[in-house]
């Protein structure tokens, strides 16, 4: 059974609102989520600290934090392998860890992969898999490992890969990311996933052509071409107890947040998660 639905801070607060987490105070009492997913921006380099402590004063406040997406940077920073850039990576992971400690967030979403390097490199980036599961569990946190989209193969391919090779690695399942390579239903049909190894959700839509990366835009559930209906019927019957997290941008140009759509986006995925069958 579906523990509830999130929706991301980076749904929240972008660019176009300065990236500011204290606007979560007045924006978070007009949302109908069960919760948030806390996503740490590369851009808070220098003040992060002082982000930790206002999540941590929403979390006191009563906000439900169960889940942190890890900084995007560390995948980029893996992919990329250049000279202390391994290095810097697993210290941004290690701080991620610390702050989800600190605001009881049970599981993290990283991206393994990514940026411009994306999966050229895919053995390295797999390899310290191990090293970051150990570290996130010693920080009392469940390591997921995104969907992340891909250059050269797909996700799905390297999903597999990686459950051959870690046998106690979770997922987070995006359905944008798959979509992206048209493998959502691929994705379904991979039973082994769904049998304990889907973790956490993010649920999205995407609207451009396959691997366009001029267009990777999270869009809101119906303004793409997902079909989630065979999603949400698999999520529904294969007995996953997670929370999903919808991310899709609800920030207007001007700062302003639409919240009638992400509203009716929340809405439609607790109807299509939570519904019984």
């Amino acid at each position: 059974m579906v523990k509830g639905i999130l929706c991301s801070t980076g749904a929240l607060i972008t660019r176009f609102n300065g990236r500011d987490p204290r606007l979560l105070f007045e924006i978070l009492p007009r949302i109908e989520a069960d919760g948030i997913e806390f996503m740490i921006y590369p851009s808070w380099d220098g003040m992060l600290g002082e982000v930790a402590k206002t999540m941590l004063e929403l979390k006191n406040g009563g906000v439900n934090i169960p889940v942190l997406h890890a900084d995007k940077r560390i995948g980029e920073l893996l992919s990329r392998a250049g000279e202390g850039d391994f290095e810097e990576a697993f210290a941004r992971f290690e701080t991620g860890c610390r702050i989800a400690e600190t605001l009881e967030a049970h599981t993290m979403v990283l991206h393994l992969w990514g940026g411009v390097g994306s999966d050229r490199r895919i053995d390295g980036n797999i390899s310290v898999l191990g090293d970051y599961m150990r570290l996130a569990e010693r920080h009392g946190v469940l390591l997921t490992v995104e969907n992340v989209v891909c250059g050269g193969k797909t996700p799905l391919c390297h999903i597999k890969r990686i459950m051959r090779e870690y046998p106690e690695a979770r997922f987070t399942i995006d359905t944008k990311m798959a979509e992206f390579h048209r493998e959502n239903p691929a994705t379904l049909a991979c039973g082994e996933l769904w049998q304990g190894r889907a973790a956490h959700l993010h649920v999205n839509d995407y609207g451009g052509g396959v691997r366009d990366f001029s267009d990777l835009r999270v869009l809101h559930p119906g303004d793409g071409h997902v079909d989630f209906g065979p999603f949400f019927e698999k999520v529904r019957g294969c007995g996953y107890s997670g929370f999903a997290t919808v991310e899709s941008t609800s920030v207007r140009p001007d700062g302003s947040i639409d919240y009638q759509k992400l509203n009716r986006s929340l809405e439609f995925v607790r109807r299509g998660l939570c519904s019984q069958l």
